[in-house]
């Protein structure tokens, strides 16, 4: 592909005072590695030459860094970004190819191509390098996937939507960065940075220690919106998220394909939940950074569990995380709760990951040509091989028939028994096409 590049910086220069970004307690729970997004806009087929609307998406990308300086910088150090405008590496790669055609199956391997070759998602970013990357990959039809490269210490996906659809609305002619005030940094007022923070008590680092090295693939599983209505109905639970029905559906299924190598070991499934509306009152939808914790459920049984008891697990583990309990943790006792978390798991465990992109609105950005047909994350990077310990995960996103799509990063000799699993079968579509 040919490449070009450019470093687009904030329209004014971010003022001295905040040119040192110090990140919160919150996202010292977070480890230092960069997410990637990608989001997938077809042709409007009025004009396949994307010089102008390129040209168009840089000048307003430079006017939202005003706000979001924390993207144009670097990374300082575990704890900090330097912010002296140093420019957000801005990437034009040109496909020779339709995306129709791309669309239609999607292929894992060539997703990877989409993100800068400087990214190295089995790397953590250290000093010096970008907060955020973003490249355009425009096809010979018009169409453009655009990958979002993001150091996750500095900002969860929360905040990366708000400031994808900032810019969206001011490169409409919204005029919405202007009104915005300055970076709402709700995290480091409620949970101020704790440089003695013990490295024992961050979530992620304590789940490696049930990985494992294996030869890891990512799946798609498409639950669409007949399917997970048909659902709830057949197990009533009406009262149920759509995200509660999909994390049982999947945790069940995960469980009874690994069932025969458990060995006794319990199955632990972490999922990340939204602290910005379990707060009273809500913190800001558009606070930056990370507001999210990470609870864990155990199941020891996982044979005794039907789907409904899992799905109620899921709830109750969610709506645990309520206005009392953020209270607690504004209140000084963050590292408390981290070490009850730590306490209760188990020595050894199974262990799967759910992280949840559902109702950030990643699906209303529109730029001026329409809304994204597709989002797409985390690929592995290489199936043949056999790569570094992970734990088994999963991503969720909205489908676009108000479905949910999960984007599942499994070791391969579990797929073949999750797919054959019943609930699967009749539940989900395996990377069906997307238009």
């Amino acid at each position: 592909m040919e490449i070009s590049i450019e470093k687009i910086k904030p329209s004014t220069p971010t003022p001295r005072h905040l040119q040192i970004y110090n990140i919160s307690q919150l996202d010292q729970m977070i480890p230092c590695v960069y997410v990637p997004l990608v989001l997938y806009f077809c042709s409007d087929n009025s004009n396949n030459n994307n010089d102008d609307r390129i040209q168009h998406l840089k000048e307003s990308l430079s006017r939202t860094l005003v706000t979001f300086y924390p993207f144009a910088g670097v990374i300082r150090d575990a704890l900090s970004a330097d912010c002296s405008d140093q420019g957000l590496p801005f990437f034009v790669a040109k496909v020779k190819s339709q995306m129709k055609d791309f669309l239609r199956n999607p292929n894992f391997e060539f997703i990877n191509k989409f993100f800068p070759r400087e990214c190295d998602m089995e790397k953590q970013p250290g000093p010096g390098d970008s907060v955020m990357l973003i490249q355009l990959n425009c096809f010979d039809c018009g169409g453009i996937a655009m990958s979002i490269t993001f150091a996750h210490y500095i900002a969860d996906m929360s905040s990366v939507s708000t400031f994808l659809r900032c810019w969206a609305a001011n490169a409409r002619g919204l005029g919405f960065i202007s009104q915005l005030s300055p970076l709402l940094c709700t995290a480091q007022s409620s949970f101020p940075q704790n440089p003695s923070f013990p490295n024992k008590l961050i979530p992620m680092l304590n789940y490696l220690k049930y990985s494992s090295r294996g030869k890891f693939v990512t799946r798609r599983y498409v639950f669409d919106a007949s399917a997970l209505s048909f659902l709830k109905a057949q197990l009533n639970s009406s009262a149920a998220s759509r995200v509660n029905v999909v994390t049982g559906l999947v945790w069940k299924c995960f469980m009874e394909a690994v069932a025969e190598e458990t060995n006794g070991k319990p199955f632990l499934m972490a999922q990340s939940v939204n602290l910005r509306k379990r707060a009273v009152p809500p913190f800001p939808e558009d606070s930056f950074g990370n507001m999210i914790v990470v609870p864990n459920i155990v199941c020891r049984s996982p044979q005794e569990k039907e789907l409904g008891d899992l799905v109620w697990e899921v709830k109750k583990g969610v709506e645990n995380i309520d206005g009392e309990f953020v209270r607690r943790l504004e209140g000084g006792g963050l590292g408390e709760y981290l070490e009850e978390l730590r306490n209760e798991m188990p020595q050894q465990a199974n262990v799967l990951v759910f992280s949840s992109w559902v109702n950030m609105g990643l699906n209303e950005v529109d730029f001026g040509w329409g809304k994204p047909v597709w989002l797409s994350g985390y690929i592995t990077q290489n199936s043949e091989s056999e790569t570094v310990a992970v734990c088994n995960c999963v991503t969720l996103m909205d489908s676009r028939d108000g479905g949910i799509e999960a984007s599942a990063i499994f070791d391969l000799k579990y797929v073949a028994g999750f797919e054959k699993n019943d609930l699967i079968r009749s539940y989900a579509h395996v990377n069906p096409t997307v238009i």
